[in-house]
């Protein structure tokens, strides 16, 4: 127990969430093809397949970079008449979010880079999800954040109008871009708050691993919510 403090004393020393460009890492495991197979009715990742499980459905959330989808888990078991879409570029991510799910018959997972479906979806969600995105922190590398203004804009292609978007991160540097990006896009913020754990208007928020794990180390949580146009 000692060294557990030592580390995480440690960890808070050095650890700045304004400097990281990835989070969680997992390794990519031995044999992946074959293990995601014993799955392959829960996960897309042929762009006409996609289309085909979506046709005709209403109701439809998206999170894009779910990780090991816990967040999204909870979303589906909580809301039985809905329909959860989880993106997740890695592979070996999503594996281990498929050995969650166990019958969860309204969700799904496409593994896939948001860029390569930027022609996929059109009107199709009534809600998107944004938790702890890569925030990129190099000046250079902002175009690539998920709440840059050509992504916003691609959200509201996907979305239909007035759709909610949540946005949640322990990243300074994100939050601030987010709420300038919003602000000079005419898109308004609400529900900001800087310590999300600590405000009554997110009493209903599900806590992913990856916030679990900061938020006992002393880091807050930020959040806001804005709608589709």
């Amino acid at each position: 127990m000692y060294y557990f403090y030592v580390f995480v004393i440690l960890l808070k020393l050095f650890y700045n969430p304004n400097n990281k460009e990835k989070k969680l890492r997992v390794r990519r495991e031995k044999n992946i093809d074959r293990k995601l197979e014993l799955y392959r009715d829960t996960y897309l990742i042929d762009k006409d397949e996609i289309s085909n499980k979506l046709s005709g459905k209403n109701n439809i959330y998206v999170e894009i970079g779910m990780g090991k989808g816990d967040f999204i888990l909870e979303l589906a078991r909580r809301n039985p008449d809905n329909l959860y879409i989880g993106i997740e570029r890695s592979d070996a991510v999503v594996l281990k979010a498929l050995k969650k799910i166990e019958n969860q018959k309204n969700l799904l997972f496409v593994i896939a880079n948001i860029d390569d479906l930027r022609d996929q979806f059109e009107n199709t969600f009534d809600g998107l999800y944004l938790n702890f995105s890569d925030p990129w922190p190099k000046k250079r590398h902002y175009k690539r954040r998920l709440l840059y203004r050509e992504y916003l804009d691609l959200y509201d292609k996907w979305l239909k109008k007035g759709s909610l978007i949540q946005f949640k991160t322990d990243n300074d540097i994100l939050f601030e871009f987010t709420l300038e990006e919003l602000e000079e896009t005419g898109r308004e913020a609400f529900d900001v708050t800087r310590d999300l754990h600590e405000d009554s208007r997110y009493s209903d928020n599900i806590v992913t691993e990856y916030e679990n794990k900061f938020s006992k180390m002393g880091f807050t949580i930020k959040g806001l919510r804005f709608y589709s146009r």
